[in-house]
């Protein structure tokens, strides 16, 4: 975008839906000397005040404009009360994405008798528009930039005022290699375990995996039925070799590798295919997430960040029956309704076959979450259409 070399006015209007066409454009456009300007209404107001501190903005710097209810659906009362607060001898750069349209069309005409330029944030494409509003139509002088930043989730979630670990897990630190996960994946797809594999890796998963000690199981105490508190788990042994898993330490399983054997390893195979099949600019397993005002946390199997738009994969490998997929399908609608904003995308990853779960697949898709079963995981082609979807 060509700058003008004096300094400007950043002008945003803040809405309680999502911070980031504001936070992105600020970080497009912002130059030492600018000041900023938010206008909101008073329902946002909070925001405004969230997005200073965040950007660690001076009071010096920043200024604001909050509409009190009467004036926020008043477009004659909006008008006037920016005219009030305006400047005729300050240059405006005013992005009309956030707050209601009728906000939006205001502030337009507003700024529109002053020495403003108009820009658009459109995430859906990761760009900003730069717009001349005239009565020429046909000149085609409307000029589109890509964003240059892109965010990282740590950033993302905190800038949707979510706590969380993700930059604290640091990079990506998978468990067992790419080639061992994928050939763990082949053995499921293909209906390789039979039912003592099944009945294994159930009695691991029920009374092994979530045990509040963070000590190793021996292989053979837990065959024997030595494990205090829980029950014995016959073929332990024999699974192991089948699946050809050895354990860092030979004759002992550790809490991880437990955790890889009852569904780890199959979001790690979900990470790795995305890293394999889509360019992504940030990818973490196992993220904690949690309100500002929730004590209780939510776990994301896997995320990942691309354009700046925010994808979360819940990852099955089995799911056994409605119940616990009504869980998962509200569990992932709620993190992205109440949580995660409106342009996060949200997905469950299951091995189930989609002729098995045509009316599941139904309801995911009426909750606004991307059901993909065997079919799409065993495609890549399927696969990288439904990871880039917009």
């Amino acid at each position: 975008m060509n700058e003008s070399s004096t300094s400007k006015t950043i002008v945003n209007i803040l809405s309680q839906e999502s911070p980031v066409p504001a936070y992105l454009f600020i970080k497009e456009k912002y130059q030492p000397g600018d000041k900023l300007l938010f206008v909101s209404s008073k329902s946002a107001r909070s925001d405004i005040d969230f997005i200073s501190r965040f950007l660690s903005l001076s009071a010096e710097m920043m200024s604001k404009v909050v509409f009190t209810e009467e004036e926020e659906f008043s477009y004659e009362r909006i008008c006037r009360r920016l005219r009030a607060e305006l400047s005729p001898d300050e240059h405006y750069c005013v992005n009309l994405a956030g707050g209601s349209r009728y906000m939006a069309l205001a502030v337009q005409q507003a700024f529109a008798a002053l020495h403003s330029d108009f820009f658009y944030v459109n995430l859906r494409d990761n760009t900003i528009v730069q717009s001349i509003f005239d009565n020429s139509i046909d000149d085609d002088d409307d000029q589109v930039f890509p964003i240059r930043h892109r965010m990282r989730i740590g950033e993302y979630l905190s800038l949707h005022r979510m706590r969380n670990d993700a930059e604290a897990l640091g990079p990506v630190n998978l468990l067992r290699s790419a080639a061992y996960t994928a050939s763990l994946f082949d053995l499921y797809a293909k209906g390789r375990l039979d039912g003592r594999d099944h009945d294994v890796l159930e009695i691991l998963r029920l009374h092994y995996r979530n045990r509040k000690s963070d000590r190793s199981v021996a292989v053979e105490d837990a065959e024997r039925g030595r494990v205090e508190a829980a029950p014995s788990v016959p073929g332990l042994s024999r699974f192991l070799r089948y699946i050809r898993f050895v354990p860092e330490r030979d004759g002992f399983l550790s809490k991880e590798e437990i955790g890889y054997l009852t569904g780890g390893w199959f979001e790690e195979y979900c990470c790795n295919k995305v890293k394999e099949l889509v360019p992504v600019d940030d990818i973490r397993v196992g993220v904690h997430v949690a309100g500002t005002n929730t004590a209780h946390d939510n776990e994301l199997d896997v995320v990942f960040i691309r354009d700046n738009r925010l994808r979360v994969i819940e990852c099955k490998s089995g799911i056994t029956n409605q119940r616990l997929f009504n869980e998962i399908v509200y569990k992932a609608t709620a993190l992205k309704e109440a949580l995660l904003g409106l342009m996060c995308h949200s997905y469950i990853f299951t091995l189930k076959k989609d002729n098995e779960m045509r009316e599941l697949q139904q309801i995911a898709a009426s909750m606004g979450v991307d059901f993909c079963g065997y079919d799409v995981l065993t495609n890549d082609a399927k696969m990288a259409r439904r990871l880039t979807k917009r």
